[in-house]
C-alpha cells in the first residue's frame, strides 16, 4: 500500500487500498498502524486533500468504521 506522508502532530502518514475499501493510519506520537474497514474512497481522497485531515479523520472515520490495530 503507497503511503501519503501527512508529518503533522497526529498522522505521520496513511495509505488506501481501493480493492478492499481499507485506510491505513500511522499515528504520529507512538508510530501505532490502525486498519479502518469499509472506508469509501472518496473519503480518503477528501481526507488527502483536507486543510485539516487529523479533524476530518477524527470526524468521518474513526468511530465510525471498524479499526484493528497492526502495529
Amino acid at each position: 500500500m503507497d503511503r501519503h506522508p501527512f508529518g503533522n502532530n497526529i498522522i505521520a502518514s496513511a495509505g488506501y487500498d481501493a480493492q478492499r475499501a481499507v485506510l491505513e493510519i500511522e499515528f504520529a506520537q507512538n508510530a501505532q498502524i490502525w486498519q479502518y474497514e469499509d472506508v469509501a474512497e472518496d473519503l480518503w481522497y477528501r481526507m488527502k486533500t483536507d486543510l485539516y485531515p487529523e479533524e476530518f479523520f477524527g470526524y468521518y472515520i474513526r468511530g465510525q468504521h471498524r479499526e484493528v490495530r497492526l502495529h
